[in-house]
């Protein structure tokens, strides 16, 4: 999965001399919490809702009459300069690893320093939604351990095939020494799947093996 595939192409982005006030209106008006900051056709910035409500919190006074009043900032003054963006042939997976580990909300798309997009957690979320097909697919899932060698794997697909199940997704993951290997199949007696695999020698665990 790339990243072009799965950005938003049609982002809202906002000037650096565009107000704070402007941009909390347009965060709000559509329900979004980023907004690139472009100048001269080129990314300089992004300036998210917690910039925003931080400013607020700054800058807000209250004059002898009690009247809460702040003055009028500018985009520039709260955006974030220091960016980290992707482009759009970077994997789906390198975008995630960086917003989890950076406690980000959305990366930049840029092509050079063009703005081309937006990759948030939601369109993550949506990619891995997709891969795994666990939206409006039916079918149920199964765990089978396996030996970290690819004839174990080809031999339990050949052993579902022979059952004429249909895989809809099919995911490895590392299990200790072993993998995990997490199916989405086109049943619902999913006991006597089970049941056949363990016949024919594969370990497929129960719930307790996995949050033991």
């Amino acid at each position: 999965m790339y990243v072009g595939r799965r950005m938003t192409r049609k982002v809202i982005a906002m000037s650096p001399k565009d107000t704070v006030r402007d941009a909390n209106r347009v965060l709000q008006e559509n329900r979004i919490h980023h907004l690139p900051v472009v100048e001269g056709g080129e990314l300089v910035g992004i300036v998210s809702d917690t910039d925003l409500r931080k400013w607020v919190l700054r800058e807000e006074k209250i004059n002898e009459g009690g009247t809460v009043y702040r003055r009028t900032g500018l985009i520039e003054e709260i955006m974030t300069r220091d960016m980290i963006t992707m482009s759009p042939e970077d994997t789906i997976e390198d975008a995630l690893l960086i917003l989890h580990e950076r406690r980000f909300g959305a990366l930049p798309v840029v092509e050079g320093r063009k703005l081309v997009g937006i990759i948030t957690k939601a369109d993550i979320l949506a990619a891995f939604i997709d891969t795994l097909r666990i939206e409006g697919v039916g079918g149920v899932r199964i765990e089978v351990i396996l030996p970290r060698d690819v004839t174990f794997l080809l031999r339990l697909i050949q052993t579902l095939g022979g059952m004429k199940i249909e895989i809809r997704s099919l995911v490895l993951s590392p299990f200790g020494e072993e993998f995990a290997a997490f199916l989405r199949i086109g049943t619902i007696d999913v006991a006597t799947v089970k049941t056949r695999l363990r016949e024919v020698g594969f370990q497929v665990p129960e719930l307790a093996d996995f949050l033991g």
